[in-house]
């Protein structure tokens, strides 16, 4: 856990790859919607390839959630807006907030989504949902959780609004890609794909420890939106905890810390609001109570924290990075990945035959036959392989990695 950039290759490489012209699903296969990818690929085409690129696109999200809380408690007092600043922050950044990922950026559209949802602009609130829907399809859950709070409220036709509001940003973007030839792509990798390939990664319970520092902070606003009365919020307490709620359920089925975090800027409001009630008992507990999740928290960051600034690749080390400058002196050519890790984003590098899966998600493999023609444009003379040491001849090894290029020797070889 550092509180640097986590520059993580699910991302960063589709992005990468985008941004250097090869097209979402027809040539870079993924199964998450394309919000945050095309976000990170519409930044390096405007700033370029770097670590400041990263480093600008991880804090875009949680900078603009920020300024919304700030927003949100300004009739508060310096102590409690100080203590709720920091309880979202330490929250943030304990789950691994800091990483390049999709709930991360989601996290600045959690307050506009409540408030719109508390001002009855239920369009505006469907859209805001249907754009997390484009970050991540798992954010489906909290447009549905809202659906059925409104039918629970005895408003069925706003439900139905907010529905068919959440889907235009996904159809829209459906409509986008069909234009560009890659509408069936979309479509079957998004949809169909997450639904019928048999993921290895299922269902993972969470620990009691892991589970109490995601229910606990809960805990403040949950009181709050209990003791809420009518009106006396621009933005509802219930709304917030709703919005919350349905945002953190992202980490279902597969159990992430940093999956967690979209909904967290809630979590800040809602302790603000409760570390001001009457009777100053109450305010006197729920400071306690944010303070001591605010330094249990920091402690975890104290601990593991590296507080440099850098941009953490994964898979970071001397061998590796050695890899990456020995590419980089090579002739051009496409190269063949079998690490993980984000060799060709930062090698400058395409794969072969233009086309990109994950190299360790071998369940998709079978998908459009993409592992196959991969696995063909791989062979063609040339072409640069990067692997782990296997002790195949012509190999120049690196660490416990190794170089091979495909073909005779000639003025590609290393």
């Amino acid at each position: 856990m550092r509180l640097r950039v986590v520059a993580w290759p699910e991302v960063t490489t589709p992005g990468y790859l985008w941004s250097r012209g090869l097209e979402m699903y027809r040539d870079i296969k993924r199964e998450h919607t394309p919000g945050a990818t095309g976000l990170l690929a519409l930044a390096f085409l405007l700033f370029g390839v770097r670590a400041a690129t990263l480093k600008a696109f991880a804090l875009a999200g949680p900078l603009v959630a920020h300024v919304a809380i700030l927003r949100e408690t300004r009739r508060f007092s310096p102590l409690v807006r100080a203590l709720a600043s920091f309880f979202f922050l330490a929250l943030f950044y304990a789950a691994d907030g800091n990483a390049v990922w999709p709930t991360v950026l989601m996290s600045a559209l959690t307050i506009p989504i409540a408030s719109a949802l508390s001002r009855r602009r239920i369009v505006r609130a469907g859209l805001l949902l249907g754009i997390a829907i484009l970050l991540k399809q798992t954010a489906a859950y909290a447009l549905a959780l809202t659906a059925i709070a409104l039918v629970f409220r005895r408003r069925p036709r706003d439900a139905a609004r907010l529905f068919l509001a959440g889907s235009l940003p996904y159809f829209a973007a459906l409509a986008v890609f069909a234009a560009a030839g890659a509408g069936a792509d979309m479509l079957r990798w998004t949809l169909v794909v997450p639904f019928t390939v048999d993921v290895p990664m299922g269902l993972v319970a969470p620990s009691l420890g892991a589970l109490a520092s995601v229910v606990l902070p809960f805990l403040p606003l949950a009181v709050e939106a209990a003791r809420e009365r009518p009106g006396e919020w621009d933005v509802s307490s219930r709304d917030l905890l709703l919005v919350s709620a349905g945002l953190t359920l992202i980490c279902y089925p597969r159990f992430d810390m940093m999956q967690t975090v979209a909904g967290l800027p809630a979590l800040a409001v809602g302790a603000a609001r409760l570390m001001s009630r009457s009777p100053r008992r109450l305010a006197f507990w729920a400071r306690a109570f944010v303070a001591t999740v605010l330094l249990s928290r920091a402690a975890v960051l104290a601990i593991g924290g590296s507080f440099d600034g850098r941009v953490l690749f994964w898979n970071e080390e001397p061998a590796f990075n050695a890899l990456v400058d020995r590419l980089r002196t090579m002739p051009a050519g496409p190269v063949h990945s079998k690490l993980w890790g984000n060799v060709l984003a930062r090698a400058g590098r395409l794969p072969p035959g233009r086309l990109w899966v994950h190299p360790w998600f071998e369940w998709f493999f079978p998908v459009d036959r993409v592992g196959e023609r991969i696995g063909q444009a791989a062979a063609r003379p040339g072409t640069i392989v990067v692997s782990y040491r296997g002790g195949e001849p012509g190999g120049l090894p690196v660490g416990p990695y190794e170089i091979r290029v495909v073909g005779p020797p000639g003025p590609h070889a290393p």
